[in-house]
């Protein structure tokens, strides 16, 4: 299942509130999901995602890498998510480059 965020009637540019929350969803139960930029370059892994102001999407999203040792962890915006593909447990983030 590919979930987009797709434009607004009128050029706005800003997704839906039932877009907003169906991306919401699919990120709840994302977790391990790979996490890709938007060149399909793999960044790293979902480890969670953060309510705090809002109730039917995260706020935020946090990565990992997954190194031995390493716990690094980078977070994201919700607003950066532009698909969760289920069937290829990925997230894909837009505005993103690896570094």
């Amino acid at each position: 299942m590919l979930a987009l965020l797709p434009e607004v009637e009128g050029g706005g540019g800003e997704p839906s509130d039932r877009t907003r929350a169906d991306l919401g969803r699919l990120l709840a139960a994302a977790g391990g999901y790979r996490v890709l930029a938007s060149d399909g370059t793999h960044l790293r892994w979902l480890d969670h995602v953060r309510y705090e102001r809002h109730a039917d999407h995260p706020d935020e999203v946090v990565v990992r890498s997954r190194r031995l040792l390493a716990r690094r962890r980078r977070v994201f915006p919700f607003r950066a998510v532009a698909e969760v593909r289920r069937g290829e447990r990925t997230v894909v983030l837009c505005g993103t480059r690896p570094k």
